[in-house]
């Protein structure tokens, strides 16, 4: 298996969480979830990974 690089805009959290009732939904956006996929997995550089 190989690695290869992401270089397209990878499914935002809201796109995961169509299906789930409202609760869920407020409880996911008002969590560090949504601050961590926004800030954090934008900022690692996938070139360290690759082989």
């Amino acid at each position: 298996m190989a690695f290869k690089p992401n270089e397209y805009q990878q499914i935002t959290m809201e796109d995961r969480f169509l299906n789930l009732d409202d609760r869920t939904k407020k409880f996911v956006l008002n969590s560090w979830a949504k601050d961590f996929a926004e800030i954090i997995f934008p900022a690692i550089n996938e070139k360290r990974f690759s082989v």
